[in-house]
């Protein structure tokens, strides 16, 4: 009996440690192994709104709006610069011809009369200043007479310059003409570029009215000097009041004309004596 109890005891004692093991073991394994909130709850790593939300370093529009650096209207209108047409005119180097005369050439356009000159052949192309008898067209020159054999109609104009010689005809003066230019070396420029013109040799006569002058000078210039003769087809008269002796010069500041009625002979015209470096012959036609 007493072995029987005894047994009973120690059954019951293993299960009742059986029992405590299991009962241990179930709150063991389901708090500590299953209550993982502070382990799994990764909130606080995973949620990187605070790194991934770049938006202030994203949004770069005060770098990329570069509206000022682009909008180059200021630079790029260059009206001002562009627009030439005060140069364009400045750069016309031929003499203005309109100031060089101060009558009206049209009212007597015969031999005498004054004339001006319109075009850019009325000036020498390499000396843009001295100008050209025969060049033209002349203005004033209408009614001289085109049939003379050899003579070309001229516009003589004063020249104030360094150029080439000096001249003195105040407001141009309307003639016929023809000259014969001899020169060497690099002045025989002189005779190609407007000194010689007309046929000199087939000039022997005159209009009826006017006075043949013969003349000889030398034309000098930056290249050397030439000698000219010429014939000249010149108004006739009787008294300086007959030759436009009242005018004033405008290539010369406007100085009083020199015109003057001068007697070779007595064969009078009207011509500036200051024209004349050695005078052969006067006739009268």
């Amino acid at each position: 009996m007493t072995r029987m109890l005894s047994t009973i005891t120690l059954f019951l004692a293993a299960l009742t440690a059986l029992t405590l093991c299991a009962c241990g073991g179930d709150g063991d394994s389901s708090d500590a192994d299953t209550d993982s909130d502070a382990d799994t709850d990764a909130d606080t790593d995973s949620d990187t709104d605070s790194d991934t939300d770049t938006d202030a370093d994203t949004d770069t529009d005060s770098d990329t709006d570069s509206d000022t650096d682009t909008d180059s209207d200021t630079d790029t209108d260059t009206d001002t610069d562009t627009d030439t047409d005060t140069d364009s005119a400045d750069s016309d180097t031929t003499p203005d011809t309109d100031t060089a005369i101060n009558v009206d050439p049209t009212a007597d356009q015969t031999i005498g009369s004054a004339c001006s000159c319109i075009d850019d052949g009325c000036f020498n192309s390499l000396y843009t200043d001295v100008p050209i008898p025969n060049g033209g067209p002349a203005v004033g020159c209408d009614d001289v007479p085109t049939d003379i054999p050899g003579a070309v109609v001229v516009c003589l104009r004063s020249y104030a310059g360094d150029n080439a010689t000096n001249t003195y005809f105040a407001n141009g003066y309307c003639a016929l003409q023809s000259t014969d230019c001899t020169a060497e070396g690099a002045a025989a420029l002189i005779c190609t570029m407007g000194a010689e013109f007309g046929t000199y040799a087939d000039m022997t006569t005159c209009p009826t009215g006017t006075v043949m002058i013969s003349t000889s000078t030398q034309v000098t210039t930056v290249v050397g000097s030439a000698d000219v003769d010429s014939k000249a087809c010149v108004k006739s008269c009787e008294t300086d009041a007959d030759c436009r002796n009242t005018e004033t010069d405008n290539i010369w500041d406007g100085e009083a004309a020199q015109y003057a009625c001068i007697d070779e002979g007595g064969v009078k015209f009207c011509y500036d004596a200051r024209n004349i470096t050695q005078l052969n012959s006067a006739v009268q036609f």
